[in-house]
Formats: structure tokens, C-alpha cells, sequence
């Protein structure tokens, strides 16, 4: 499987002068699983041996979002999705719903960055 951005991409140009949110460690995992993400909505229109510069972006912005999807996750109580202290009240969440809510995030990047390049076609291109 292609990964379409590497961590010096990230660091370089995606983030252009702003501290990482996601370590070295952790951004090739992430980055795996959002090229995956991409490669279902772009239907292989994205070549291994070119890869476009809006791929390599919409990349690195998955892997924030993944990564701090992961984080809040790991950072709540299970099924815990707010409290309230001086009446003690909790709202749970479900985790489909969290589920929901990241693809839609995802969607909403793909879109972004992808949605102007022609890599979203999944018709039949005429030779």
C-alpha cells in the first residue's frame, strides 16, 4: 500500500513552521491508515509514482485529525461524553456516534483539499 505523505512532508510543508501534533513515532501509523481512508474515495485515481501535492496535504490533516480522534478518546472515560460538576450529571455518547462524527470529519477534508482535482471521479475515463 502507497502511504501518500511521509513525516518531512508533514513537518516541512504541511505544517509550515508549527509544532507537530503527531510524533515521528506515531505519524507512519496514521499516515497508513489515512492513505487508506483516501485510496476509498479517489477509487485509484491517485498514481503510486505521482502523487499530487493536495494528496500529500489532505494526508498530513487526516493524520491530525486520527491522531487526535485517538487522544480525546483515550483521554475520557468510556461512553463519557461530558459532566458536569456542581450538579453531577453525565452524558454518554456512543461509540458509534464518535465513529460517525470522525468519518464525517474525514469526508469534510477529503472534500477539501481533493474535491477540485478530478480525483474523486469514479466514472468511466474515455481513453
Amino acid at each position: 500500500m502507497t502511504v501518500y505523505a511521509d513525516y518531512s512532508f508533514y513537518t516541512d510543508e504541511y505544517l509550515a513552521g508549527r509544532s507537530a501534533a503527531v510524533t515521528a513515532a506515531d505519524f507512519q501509523y496514521y499516515a497508513r491508515q489515512a492513505s487508506a481512508v483516501i485510496a476509498q474515495y479517489t477509487h485509484g485515481n491517485i498514481k503510486a509514482d505521482d502523487i499530487p501535492d493536495e494528496v500529500k496535504m489532505c494526508c498530513c490533516e487526516l493524520v491530525e485529525t486520527m491522531h487526535a480522534a485517538d487522544t480525546s478518546e483515550a483521554a475520557q472515560k468510556p461512553g463519557v461524553s461530558s459532566e458536569s460538576v456542581q450538579g453531577w450529571s453525565q452524558s454518554y455518547e456512543s461509540t458509534e456516534a464518535r465513529k460517525t462524527a470522525l468519518r464525517g470529519l474525514q469526508r469534510d477534508c477529503i472534500y477539501r483539499w481533493l474535491s477540485n482535482t478530478g480525483l474523486l471521479y469514479s466514472g468511466v475515463r474515455v481513453c
